[in-house]
């Protein structure tokens, strides 16, 4: 004869088990995608104004990650390899590998950097410094009077006249020369170079007054009323740099005439653009 309990006691263990909760399997976590670097590139670029070393600081100022960057500096060293390129304005380009975001960067910079030289007009005024006093005030523009008026206070000069003056148009970064006479027709050369170092400020990084040969001349052969030439070596009279703002004069320098006392000054304008 069966057992009558077998049977319940089997299906209360069925359903004993079925109410065992099972417990899930951790979700695996998606695998982080692995970034590929930005592709490099090589551009040339062609530099026509700027200083090709200051070109090249400049695009690599503009990569920020600096061992992605390849930048090599070529210069032109005749006109021969110039007009190779078809352009003998060119000073020399720069190769540079990189990705297309620091490309994009450097293409801006060099195109706002690499632009037409600025020029910029100026006014130079050769005066006759003398100890003794005179009879007025000498005949130049109302800014050389305020920079004579400020040179009174540290100078013991009285009088002041001018000898010539010289307009010179120079070009950023590029020396330019001119010429005053001064007495005795005595030339001096000038020689300037500038750069822009904000909207309306430069600097003078040369400035150079230097006396011309004079061709000496006795007593015997000057003109009436003229004196002779004595031989002598020409000077280099005036070699600084300086600021200056447009628009502003400014005092360059002074410089002892031979034999006397007196001295020439060299008064400079920043001509403000029209």
């Amino acid at each position: 004869m069966k057992n009558p309990c077998v049977r319940p006691i089997v299906l209360t263990l069925l359903f004993a088990l079925a109410a065992v909760p099972l417990t899930a399997k951790p979700a695996q976590e998606a695998p982080t995608p692995t970034l590929l670097p930005t592709a490099l590139t090589t551009s040339r670029f062609e530099i026509r104004f700027m200083d090709l070393h200051t070109a090249e600081q400049l695009a690599w100022d503009q990569c920020s990650e600096k061992e992605r960057c390849q930048i090599t500096a070529s210069a032109f060293v005749n006109d021969t390899a110039a007009k190779w390129v078809g352009d003998s304005s060119l000073k020399g380009f720069l190769e540079v590998r990189s990705d297309s975001v620091t490309h994009e960067r450097i293409v801006r910079a060099l195109a706002k950097a690499d632009a037409a030289p600025l020029t910029q007009s100026f006014q130079l005024l050769l005066l006759a410094a003398s100890t003794h006093k005179g009879a007025g005030e000498p005949d130049v523009p109302a800014s050389a009077q305020k920079a004579l008026a400020d040179l009174r206070g540290f100078l013991p000069y009285k009088d002041y006249k001018l000898l010539d003056s010289t307009w010179l148009r120079a070009t950023q970064d590029r020396p330019t020369e001119g010429r005053v006479v001064g007495r005795g027709d005595q030339g001096y050369a000038v020689k300037l170079r500038f750069r822009t170092t904000g909207s309306d400020q430069m600097f003078l990084d040369h400035f150079e007054l230097n006396e011309e040969l004079l061709t000496p001349r006795p007593a015997s052969e000057a003109k009436k009323g003229e004196p002779g030439v004595a031989p002598h070596v020409p000077r280099d009279l005036i070699s600084t740099s300086f600021s200056l703002k447009k628009g502003e004069t400014i005092v360059v320098g002074t410089s002892k005439l031979d034999g006397s006392d007196d001295a020439l000054v060299v008064l400079l304008t920043a001509v403000p653009q029209g």
